[in-house]
């Protein structure tokens, strides 16, 4: 083991703490990918494409969902088509979550005191030293994606996406987080 001069046990629970509070954030990671080809100053109105959602066991979450979609497409500028066939573009998601488990080592300092070798002198040394400590912690990671169709031929041209840690809170009181992830992915949309 390796000694670290000026580190003591107070430090400790500082270290616990901060690293504590880096494990306990959890921030939207977002991402995107279009069809170069696609012309999308051409999509002035959409339809949402009507589907079962079999994975989620929480109807609200699909409706939470889709009316965020909406909210989110008109407060861009895009009209909602009443009639499918009116439509430029079609929009699809998809919303879930699963459990991951989360392995992370880390170092654990401690202090030891012990006395000198051989030619050292007399009396006691002390200092601080590494040891590890591991944390496993089950996560439920959510995922949102959102698909785009152009209307006319049915090619995808756009898709984005957004993956959160959710806490108990997310999950019992979803509209918002559902919200927050529609607006990131839809922030990517159109390409710029």
């Amino acid at each position: 083991m390796r000694s670290r001069p000026g580190f003591s046990t107070w430090a400790r629970p500082a270290l616990l703490a901060t690293f504590a509070s880096m494990v306990g954030c959890s921030t939207l990671k977002v991402g995107a990918d279009y069809d170069r080809g696609a012309h999308f100053s051409t999509f002035h109105t959409f339809v949402l494409m009507q589907r079962e959602h079999q994975s989620v066991h929480n109807p609200l979450v699909v409706q939470r969902t889709e009316d965020a979609v909406k909210d989110e497409l008109m407060r861009k500028g895009y009209r909602l088509a009443t009639n499918p066939v009116e439509a430029d573009f079609s929009v699809d998601f998809t919303v879930g979550s699963q459990e991951r488990t989360d392995i992370n080592s880390y170092p654990e300092p401690y202090a030891r005191v012990g006395w000198a070798g051989w030619g050292l002198g007399a009396g006691g040394w002390g200092g601080s030293y590494w040891g590890s400590n591991i944390d496993v912690r089950q996560v439920r990671e959510g995922t949102l994606s959102i698909d785009v169709f152009d209307a006319r031929n049915h090619r995808p041209v756009w898709h984005g996406w957004a993956k959160k840690d959710l806490s108990q809170q997310d999950i019992q009181q979803s509209e918002q987080p559902i919200r927050a992830a529609v607006a990131a992915v839809l922030a990517k949309f159109p390409p710029q």
